[in-house]
């Protein structure tokens, strides 16, 4: 007998097990909670060479030059759709991109990457509660259990296990923007849902980047400005590189495409890695240490989301 029968015998030897691994929703999915655990290192990592609106915006161009080329056709073929639907594009892109990086990366200059992404994992139960304050979709008691055991997961992060700090007025702000950047996350995914674009999600990507990116213009030319400038060095470059063509095209991709094979709500499960990898490589790259507030936190946070989410849940946010 020879190999090629033996790989035909064997459901295609080991090369073929592989490309079946690396094919696999599963494995999409897992990359993608991997590079977006990545994006909230980096985000930390680089505070004193980018400054926040910098780094937002030059991730923006990378990916811009990485994915225009071959959606930019596409794109101004798509010029009618785009006028009838400038505003919801506009506020998409307001939301998405230009407010929710800026404001995670101003947060991680005042606050460690494992505290962003934990905060992070809370994403669904704003989803959960703005459905209900704003579409009057009912709650069981369960439910609202549930929000408020996650709620107090956030408020065990924010001040570092002393609930007192509230009454101090002591908690952090860089914890504070990004839980106002992840609820702006999660108004920007109920949108998809509720207020649809008629565009590809391919090209609608594309269009949301380029509004996001004129967003960020003049903000970043105001900080730069202000004479907060960027130290473009191997870190930097590096550090720059990495988001625009991992944390942005490349978990948008594999993201979309192991939702698209296994569900929503089976896809959702994986955003919990996010909070996993971004510790372990906060810890392994940049020094980080892990608190026992840090495991409270997000024993807290997961529980609740389990109640919330046991009947009628609301779909979690793909989470950056």
């Amino acid at each position: 007998m020879d190999a090629s029968q033996t790989d035909a015998g064997t459901g295609g030897g080991p090369a073929a097990a592989l490309k079946r691994v690396v094919a696999s929703p599963y494995t999409l999915l897992v990359l993608a909670a991997l590079f977006w655990g990545g994006n909230w290192v980096a985000g930390r990592a680089l505070r004193d060479d980018v400054p926040p609106v910098a780094l937002a915006f030059w991730r923006w161009v990378v990916a811009a030059v990485a994915f225009l080329p071959f959606t930019l056709g596409g794109v101004i073929r798509a010029r009618d759709t785009i006028r009838r639907e400038w505003l919801r594009l506009l506020v998409y892109a307001l939301l998405g991109v230009t407010l929710f990086n800026a404001m995670v990366y101003v947060g991680l200059s005042h606050t460690p990457a494992i505290n962003g992404a934990l905060i992070n994992s809370a994403a669904p139960i704003f989803v959960f509660v703005t459905v209900w304050l704003a579409f009057g979709e009912r709650a069981s008691w369960l439910q609202m259990v549930g929000v408020c055991i996650s709620l107090a997961g956030v408020a065990t992060i924010v001040t570092r296990g002393d609930f007192a700090a509230l009454a101090r007025l002591e908690v952090g702000r860089g914890d504070l923007l990004i839980v106002v950047a992840v609820y702006f996350w999660g108004v920007y995914s109920i949108m998809l849902k509720r207020w649809p674009s008629s565009l590809t999600p391919t090209i609608f990507l594309a269009v949301i980047m380029i509004i996001g990116m004129i967003f960020l213009l003049p903000l970043y030319l105001w900080e730069h400005a202000a004479g907060r400038t960027v130290s473009f060095n191997v870190q930097s470059i590096g550090g720059i590189v990495y988001l625009g063509l991992f944390a942005s095209l490349g978990a948008y991709i594999c993201w979309n495409r192991g939702v698209q094979a296994v569900g929503a709500s089976r896809s959702s499960l994986f955003q919990h890695l996010i909070p996993v990898f971004t510790t372990i490589f906060a810890v392994l790259l940049i020094g980080e240490r892990v608190q026992g507030f840090h495991l409270a936190g997000i024993a807290l946070i997961l529980s609740g989301i389990y109640l919330a989410t046991r009947r009628g849940p609301a779909q979690a946010p793909s989470g950056r």
